[in-house]
Parts: C-alpha cells; structure tokens; sequence
C-alpha cells in the first residue's frame, strides 16, 4: 500500500504515548496494517517477547553471500519470516518519528540516488569514498542509547526504558566483528546491526546523523557540498 502523510502522522503521534509491551506490538500492528492493508495479519504479543530475547529466539537469521557491483562478495545475514515481519513493520514507525539529516539520500523515503547526484551536478570535482563495513560497525548498545534522546525519549525519565531495551533486541544479533582496542585490532563476538534486515537501513541513518552533521559543517567550512546515499 502507498503511505500517506496521515499514516504517518498517526504512527509518530502513537509512538509519542507509549508505554507498554502491549502499546508497541499495537503500533506494530497498526504500521503493519497501513503497509500491507486487509493481508496484514496482527502480530501476537507472545512473538514480540520471543524475538526480543535472544535467549528464547536464538539464532533467527540465515547467512550467506551476494555479490558486490564492485566486485567481491558482501556477507547477508537475512532474518527469519516472523521476525522480518515485525521488523518491517517497526522500520514504518522509525521512519515516520525520525527524520533523517538532510544530506542522506539513501533509505529516505521519497528520496533517490537522483536527489542525492543533483546536489553535485556542475561541479568541477567529486570525491566519492566508501564505509567499509559500516552496519556490523554499529552496536546495539549504540542504538538502545540514542533512542533515550529525542525524537524517541525512549528513557528511564519518561518510564520508557522496557521499550528501548525491546526495540535495540528486536534490530540486532550476534556476530563475530573486528573491533579495535588499545591500538589492537581484536575478533569479538557482539550484537551489531545485520545486513539484511529490514530496520538496518534506516537505524544506520540514525547513527550517521553525528558523522552527517559534522562532514556537512566541514564541507560548508570549505565552499564544498556533502552528501551520504546507499543503496545496499
């Protein structure tokens, strides 16, 4: 189904008054609705508790590999159909509460790699570079402390922390990464953000937001325009 303005006004104004397990997988429900109308099925409460406790749900994703336009592979970590589910639903209501800074293009809704190449037409020079690596860069310790901050003041002030902790389990799993500590890089096994899963996307956005604010301030500083797009 196309989402309208009003869907999404209702989804943000939802996510503002909750308070309860039984709240979230009634938004949940609700975002579900608006995507899929009358072939929406309801998500149980039940699910919602399984899918935010890895010590109940375990291992919900399947591993394997795509081949990258640049060539080599990217390692895909895709979840299972009742957890992309809920997933897919709870990426709706992050998109309508958070807006995205202004320079990223990618996973905006109505926003394309066209907005994102207009900004830059007519310039002399284009420095393009990529993240390597950037979603399992991300932590879910991470992302459960900038949902304590507006716009989702998802905190301990608000009574809201049990929401928090349910969001950042329902959007991360374990997996082995590089991390560098005290100068060394070491193999850890931590909650990062998957790729495949259908909230990483958008959660990246929001963990970009220091790094876009700052490249832009930088790019403005020296007469020069900054953008952020991805597309996988």
């Amino acid at each position: 189904m196309s989402i309208t303005d009003k869907n999404i006004i209702e989804l943000r104004d939802a996510f503002q008054k909750l308070k309860t397990k039984e709240d979230l997988i009634q938004l949940l429900n609700r975002s579900n609705f608006f995507l899929y109308g009358e072939k929406s099925e309801d998500f149980k409460l039940k699910s919602l508790t399984y899918y935010s406790n890895p010590r109940l749900s375990g291992d919900c994703y399947i591993e394997f590999k795509i081949n990258k336009k640049s060539g080599g592979q990217r390692v895909i970590h895709a979840p299972n159909k009742g957890l992309k589910a809920i997933q897919g639903a709870l990426n709706l209501v992050l998109q309508s509460v958070y807006e995205p800074h202004i320079a990223a293009t990618g996973f905006v809704r109505n926003k394309s790699i066209v907005d994102n190449a207009r900004k830059h037409v007519g310039k002399h020079y284009v420095f393009n570079t990529d993240l390597k690596d950037f979603f399992p860069s991300i932590d879910q310790a991470r992302f459960w402390g900038r949902l304590q901050y507006p716009p989702f003041n998802l905190n301990e002030d608000y009574g809201k922390l049990e929401i928090a902790n349910r969001i950042s389990a329902l959007c991360f799993t374990n997996l082995e990464v590089d991390r560098k500590i005290n100068g060394k890089w070491i193999k850890e096994i931590k909650p990062v953000l998957p790729q495949g899963a259908p909230t990483s996307p958008t959660i990246s956005n929001i963990i970009a937001e220091s790094l876009d604010r700052k490249l832009t301030g930088l790019a403005d500083r020296f007469g020069c325009v900054y953008t952020r797009y991805a597309d996988d």
